[in-house]
C-alpha cells in the first residue's frame, strides 16, 4: 500500500503511556515548547509527568482534551529526524520513557504506547510530547496539519502504529497483534 496521510483534526490519541495527570488546565512557563524544559539535555520535570489542557477549537483545531507527557528521545531515525508531528514510540523494553521515530529499532510499535513530537529534539534530550486526545492546536501551532498512514485508515477505525514504505512511524489500523494508539473519525 502506499503512504497516506489523515488531517490532524480527523483523529484523536488514547494516552496508553503510564502514569496519571499531574496538572489539570496549567501550561509549563513559556508553553509547551519552552527554551528551558523542552529539547534539553538535564530533565526540568520528572520524566513521565502529564499535562491536560482544553484545546477550546476557538483559534485552531477541534475543541477537547489534549494530554502532554514529558519523555526522552533516545536514538532517532538518522534518515528522518524527528520534527513536529514526528510520531514515535517506545524505544526501550526497560526505559519506558525513552522514544523513537525509528521504527526498525522501536520495541513500541503493537503495545499502544505513542507519542507526537511537539519539534526539532536531540538524542538523548528531554522534552514535551503530545499523548493523548485531540490535537492541540491552539498550545502549539506546529502540530496542525496532517500526519502520515499507510492509507488503511477508515472512518470510525481504532488506529494502531505502523512502519509505513516511507521508513516512518505513522498511523494505521489496529490488527490481532497492535494495540490501539487512537481511533479516527474519518478516512485517510
Amino acid at each position: 500500500m502506499a503512504d497516506a496521510t489523515l488531517d490532524s483534526e480527523l483523529f484523536v490519541l488514547i494516552d496508553n503511556v503510564p502514569g496519571s495527570i499531574s496538572r489539570t488546565g496549567e501550561t509549563p512557563k513559556d508553553g509547551f515548547t519552552g527554551a528551558d524544559h523542552h529539547n534539553v539535555a538535564a530533565a526540568a520535570f520528572p520524566v513521565g509527568t502529564k499535562y491536560q489542557v482544553y484545546n477550546t477549537g476557538v483559534s485552531a483545531g477541534k475543541a477537547g482534551y489534549s494530554t502532554f507527557t514529558y519523555l526522552q528521545v533516545g536514538t532517532q531515525n538518522a534518515g528522518a529526524v524527528i520534527a513536529a508531528k514526528s510520531i514515535c514510540a517506545q524505544l526501550s523494553a526497560t526505559v519506558w520513557y525513552n522514544v523513537t521515530n525509528d521504527p526498525d529499532t522501536t520495541v513500541g510499535l503493537t503495545n499502544g504506547f505513542c507519542a507526537v513530537a511537539l519539534g526539532a529534539m536531540t538524542n538523548d534530550y528531554y522534552g514535551w510530547f503530545w499523548t493523548g486526545g485531540v490535537c492541540p492546536e491552539e498550545f502549539v501551532s506546529g502540530l496542525g496539519g496532517t500526519y502520515p498512514t499507510d492509507d488503511s485508515v477508515v472512518a470510525v477505525s481504532p488506529m494502531a502504529l505502523v512502519d509505513l514504505a516511507a521508513d516512518a512511524i505513522g498511523f494505521g489500523i489496529v490488527a490481532a497483534t497492535t494495540g490501539q494508539v487512537g481511533f479516527s473519525c474519518a478516512g485517510d
